[in-house]
């Protein structure tokens, strides 16, 4: 059989995550012919094997694509970890800058895996900064971080989403006790309509619709007001002076506590997931090492 190329595998592999050609091209920094193109070498390769089933419309596997990813894909990572231990011994390990808006999701996930990260790589260290409440990606994109702690979904052509770091994040809303809204339960979409939301800042559309959809189900508009914050203490008064309503995750609200703030479920939104993401026109072993350390950490999530 001829000789595959790790190239062909890794562009299968990316593929088969994506399923679309054109984003598979664009994460690849190739052209959808060179993509379409590949695979059909690497099919020849594997006796003439259809490896996906493609469509005017979608994109899918077949069973011997599937079979070939379930086993693929650990041996490509168990491959790259070996590249990428070879090359710290090379030329040391260094540091992986790691941006987050604050403590309150998926920091204790990210602490035990920079833990494991800075012992299996003797002088490997990982730098923490606060990202901007107005600006939570423009770090990454300015190359000031290597990653970030976002919340999903997150859906942007330069931005590639790694392990997730919490999943499973209730919706709340934070309010002053004396709001009108404070005694309730637990609270519907449509309970927001007519009050003051804090307009969200630095989220792009996909995740500001997700904190707090634009109208309620009835279709009713939610009142958005600006009411921008340089930190969460400023924010934490606001809502103590009955200013406004913010929509955010329980792990905020447990973490930045107010007394004279209260927090109460959404019942009509999903809970949040959070994960790392990074620009995808970079290659780092250092921050790839440290993805890997999260992806196999045990009840990540």
């Amino acid at each position: 059989m001829p000789d595959v190329d790790l190239r062909e595998l890794r562009l299968f592999l990316v593929l088969s995550e994506e399923l679309h050609f054109g984003r598979a091209a664009a994460r690849l920094g190739l052209t959808t012919s060179r993509v379409s193109q590949t695979v059909r070498t690497l099919e020849r390769k594997l006796g003439g094997q259809r490896l996906f089933r493609r469509t005017s419309r979608v994109v899918e596997l077949t069973d011997t694509g599937r079979a070939l990813r379930a086993e693929l894909a650990p041996a490509v990572a168990g491959l790259d970890r070996v590249l990428r231990t070879a090359a710290f011994r090379g030329g040391g390990p260094g540091v992986v800058r790691v941006g987050l808006l604050n403590a309150a999701s998926g920091v204790d996930v990210l602490s035990r895996a920079i833990e494991r990260f800075e012992a299996t790589y003797p002088g490997a260290t990982v730098r923490l900064s606060t990202t901007p409440f107005d600006d939570r990606l423009g770090p990454l994109r300015r190359r000031e971080v290597d990653l970030v702690v976002a919340r999903l979904p997150l859906d942007e052509p330069d931005i590639v989403v790694g392990p997730v770091l919490s999943h499973a994040d209730q919706r709340v809303v934070m309010l002053g006790r004396t709001h009108p809204l404070a005694d309730r339960a637990d609270l519907s979409i449509e309970d927001l309509a007519g009050h003051d939301i804090r307009r969200p800042y630095g989220l792009t559309a996909q995740q500001a619709e997700a904190t707090c959809p634009a109208r309620t189900p009835s279709g009713r508009p939610i009142r958005f007001v600006d009411a921008p914050v340089d930190d969460n203490a400023e924010l934490l008064y606001l809502l103590a002076r009955g200013r406004l309503v913010h929509a955010t995750v329980a792990p905020f609200a447990a973490h930045f506590q107010h007394p004279d703030v209260v927090a109460i479920p959404l019942r009509d939104l999903p809970p949040s997931t959070c994960a790392l993401v990074g620009l995808r026109d970079v290659a780092d072993p250092n921050r790839d090492a440290l993805l890997d350390m999260v992806e196999e950490l045990p009840e990540r999530c």
